[in-house]
């Protein structure tokens, strides 16, 4: 007679548990400044419509303004910047990292024509807030008489 022993419930758990520690640890003894040269990261963002125009706000925590670049050109919105580690070149074990580093990168497409010399941008408390008013199409063109053949 053949035997199957299966693992009991717990036990399962416990070996889940230490192949996930043991990836945890492989993973977090990377340097987080290793791991933010792989790519930007794209920071949350917030687009909409009011009565001016589109409004787009960027969670941009932990950065000084001149940290960060915005662009505006016919069709797009560009936010771009890096965010250092506060304390560089201290030796640390990371138990969990959740706030991205490095270069951050955010494109926006532009759903209308933008007036670019209206455009307004505010950073405030983590948040970068960028006011894209319409371009007025509307313009009044006179008429002129007839000329007679």
């Amino acid at each position: 007679m053949l035997i199957v022993r299966r693992g009991t419930r717990q036990e399962r758990d416990r070996i889940r548990q230490e192949i996930v520690e043991t990836f945890q640890t492989w993973y977090v003894g990377f340097s987080p400044l290793l791991r933010m040269a792989a790519r930007p990261w794209r920071p949350p963002l917030e687009v909409y419509e009011d009565e001016r125009g589109l409004v787009v706000r960027a969670e941009l925590a932990g950065l000084r303004e001149d940290e960060i670049e915005v662009i505006v050109n016919d069709s797009t919105l560009q936010i771009s910047g890096v965010r250092r580690p506060r304390e560089e070149g201290q030796r640390r074990t990371y138990h969990e990292m959740g706030i991205a580093y490095g270069p951050f990168e955010a494109e926006v497409l532009l759903p209308f024509p933008v007036d670019l010399d209206a455009v307004e941008a505010v950073y405030e408390r983590g948040f970068l807030e960028v006011r894209l008013p319409r371009l007025s199409h509307m313009r009044t063109v006179p008429l002129r008489p007839a000329t007679e053949p």
